[in-house]
């Protein structure tokens, strides 16, 4: 499946007119509750120490970023769909216990795949960093080794590897918040089932995307520019989307397999 990136970024252009000062509005207030919530974990941090920050940190993250990234999505969704949008959608699943939940258990899987996934492609990395501190070598009473300081150099290539790894494993999901949001019936372990099948072929395109984004990300170092470049990118994303799905359902079409799950937007907002 080949979605060009040129087509993806100009179609997402052309839905943001007279609507980009929506997504400006939207992506400032989402990084304003980001950096009110890092700013709460470094006071945590300091009065109660970093374990308990870093608890704070996940629960912020899980119960209030994450919904209010659905929300950003929600957004999107309404630009190249409905062609409307307020900014105030981006607390959308904040509206509701119901979409609350939603979001939630949608959630709850993916982070839970992340944390484990990512917990056995670090560990060797771990075990390198414990090796080359002769922390291993310690608890079995040896001594330690000259070599065992060169295996830094170790440790930061298994990391550098571990992290290519994980980004690759969490790609599966990256269509499930679009496909959560684009129909309001789909359940939400459906939407990553849907998302693991249809990504298999649309991935490669999405990778595409991102290094065409290259330049902005790094723009992005600097949090000013970021307000003003998320609306582009989450549109560009949901568009990118939405051409996976219909390349998806006209793949299964042609092949006339009916047993092989497709995919309908149905919105009602």
């Amino acid at each position: 499946m080949n979605i060009s990136s040129a087509i993806v970024k100009k179609t997402a252009i052309i839905a943001l007119k007279n609507k980009y000062t929506s997504g400006v509005v939207s992506a400032a207030v989402y990084m304003f509750t980001w950096l009110i919530g890092i700013f709460v974990a470094e006071l945590i941090g300091t009065a109660l120490g970093g374990a308990m920050s870093a608890v704070f940190i996940i629960l912020f993250l899980l119960l209030l970023m994450l919904p209010l990234t659905m929300g950003l999505v929600y957004w999107s969704v309404r630009v190249i769909f409905v062609g409307d949008c307020e900014p105030l959608i981006i607390f959308r699943c904040f509206s509701s216990k119901s979409d609350y939940l939603r979001a939630l258990k949608l959630w709850l899987p993916i982070t839970g795949n992340a944390l484990f996934s990512g917990f056995l492609l670090f560990l060797p990395g771990i075990f390198a960093d414990m090796a080359a501190s002769g922390k291993i070598f310690t608890v079995f009473g040896a001594q330690i080794p000259l070599w065992a300081s060169s295996l830094w150099g170790v440790s930061a290539v298994l990391k550098f590897i571990a992290s290519i790894c994980l980004i690759f494993v969490l790609l599966k999901f990256y269509l499930a918040p679009f496909l959560l949001v684009a129909d309001e019936k789909m359940q939400p372990l459906e939407a990553i089932h849907m998302s693991k099948i249809i990504a298999m072929r649309s991935r490669k395109s999405f990778i595409r995307l991102l290094f065409s984004f290259a330049g902005y990300i790094i723009a992005c170092i600097f949090m000013i520019p970021t307000i003003f470049v998320f609306p582009y990118f989450i549109t560009s994303y949901a568009v990118h989307c939405r051409f996976a799905i219909a390349a998806y359902n006209k793949n299964i079409d042609r092949i006339n397999q009916k047993n092989i799950p497709s995919f309908e937007a149905d919105i009602s907002f």
